[in-house]
């Protein structure tokens, strides 16, 4: 009587542990910092080092020693976001409920790992001087914003906003750097800006927008009202970046189309959605315009435009 009841436990212990392999890595891969927007940092990093090429006039795609600059744009910014748990450990974990000791170790794997992050960007651009100075200058200004800033001007965080939003735009900075010394020519200061800004302007939009209608805390504070404007500034600033690059690059009618029409289309879905969105009583969901979507969107029109074609010169 009792061996019918206890063979299903026995077989979910069984499922239970072949599936633990996968269970166990899915957990390993979850704790790494921004392991759900990795695919959007390195096509990032790849769409840059593709329009730099076109604009520069090479077709054979990316530089050499990609791996390393991808490596080193990804530690950039895992560490944006450990100085960002860093900066909010006390908030994010109280006394209360932690406990010091727990606090303190959560302090100690946080430093740990900027302390591996620096470590692990100056050995992959050892050999790029100009590469490991840009990759060091977004480092420290990442560190610079929340601890030296933020608590010499506590109460004014806000006008701090070019210092925070400063850190990763030089992180985006860091591509022209890596491009250079991986061979490719020098271009216009207009042309690195309009790259740059564009890509900094997709990840603000992304800042700005994933916790959008929802009760967690906003960047600087701001009013419902106060992110719209943001957002809509970003989508104007990307839309203008987009513009000053077509005269820049060759790129085809199609995709210049597209890139006008793409942060367009988000400027009105954004504001023509706002109200409907904000009054829903179910705010758990973000909106479909929100989060990593733009930029998703954005890389994906710009890889189908720029990647090399195997057997097409």
């Amino acid at each position: 009587m009792n061996a019918r009841p206890a063979a299903p436990a026995m077989t979910q212990v069984r499922a239970r542990r072949c599936a633990s392999p996968g269970a166990v890595l899915l957990r390993m891969l979850a704790r790494i910092p921004l392991a759900a927007q990795a695919l959007p940092i390195v096509g990032a990093f790849a769409c840059a080092q593709l329009l730099y090429a076109r604009i520069a006039g090479q077709a054979d795609g990316f530089a050499h020693g990609l791996l390393g600059g991808i490596a080193t744009f990804f530690l950039l910014f895992t560490v944006l976001r450990l100085v960002d748990d860093l900066d909010d450990l006390e908030r994010d974990h109280p006394l209360e409920e932690y406990g010091a000791a727990e606090r303190s170790a959560i302090r100690a794997r946080l430093v740990a790992g900027l302390a591996g992050c620096a470590a692990s960007i100056v050995l992959l651009n050892l050999g790029d001087p100009h590469a490991l100075a840009a990759a060091l200058g977004a480092y420290a200004l990442a560190l610079a914003a929340p601890f030296g800033f933020k608590r010499v001007f506590p109460d004014s965080v806000a006008a701090g906003s070019p210092v925070f939003e400063g850190a990763p735009l030089a992180i985006f900075g860091y591509g022209y750097f890596f491009w250079r010394n991986a061979g490719g020519p020098q271009l216009p200061s207009a042309v690195t800006v309009c790259v740059v800004i564009l890509f900094w302007a997709g990840y603000e939009f992304w800042k700005f927008s994933r916790k959008v209608h929802s009760t967690a805390m906003q960047p600087y504070f701001l009013s419902p009202r106060g992110i719209q404007r943001a957002l809509s500034a970003f989508l104007a600033v990307a839309l203008l970046a987009n513009l000053a690059l077509l005269g820049f690059a060759p790129l085809s009618i199609p995709y210049s189309i597209y890139s006008i029409a793409l942060p367009l289309v988000w400027l009105v879905w954004v504001n023509a959605s706002w109200s409907a969105v904000a009054a829903r009583r179910d705010r758990a969901r973000r909106p479909p315009w929100a989060g990593m979507t733009f930029v998703a969107v954005l890389e994906a029109g710009l890889l189908a435009e720029l990647a090399p074609v195997p057997g097409v010169k």
